[in-house]
């Protein structure tokens, strides 16, 4: 075999693997609930991170939502590099006398296999925080938009997170 036909196998080689590595990337899903003091996300821990926004369950005029309706995150000013691969945190809040089912989900119209989706949890009164590694959101998140809802009461009003990018 010929240096010529070597380097081009090494080469194809090359061009597999790091091709293999992005897709198990893409897949890996490493978003993380948890509360302040316990709970991480891409081994670093909640509280040596900054909150990027907070989510709040409460009732206005008489209708449950999850406030504010709209936030929207600008990675742009940031960006990937400019956040050197920092989490996204976000405290969610359930100020409502019952718990409430928090669902965080890709737009169901661009959703694929990889798509994100949380599901959780919160009692009365409590606080709890989710971390999400930014290349689930650049990456695995195909549209820009994630939805929050609460999958034990869909008569409550959802919240939507803009990713500017």
């Amino acid at each position: 075999m010929s240096k010529k036909h070597i380097l081009i196998f090494l080469l194809v080689l090359l061009i597999f693997v790091f091709q293999n590595n992005n897709s198990i990337a893409l897949q890996s899903g490493g978003v993380e609930i948890g509360d302040l003091e316990t709970g991480s996300v891409t081994g670093v821990p909640f509280k040596a991170l900054d909150v990027d926004f907070t989510l709040t369950a409460l009732c206005v005029g008489g209708q449950k939502a999850w406030y504010p309706p709209l936030i929207v995150l600008d990675l742009r000013t940031e960006g990937t590099g400019g956040r050197a691969g920092r989490p996204i945190v976000m405290r969610v809040i359930n100020e409502l006398p019952i718990p409430q089912g928090l669902a965080l989900s890709a737009d169901s119209a661009f959703a694929g296999p990889t798509s994100l989706n949380v599901k959780m949890v919160i009692k009365n009164e409590e606080i709890k925080y989710i971390g999400l590694p930014i290349s689930d959101l650049t990456y695995v998140t195909t549209g820009s938009r994630l939805t929050f809802s609460n999958f034990a009461d869909p008569n409550m009003l959802d919240s939507q997170l803009l990713i500017i990018r």
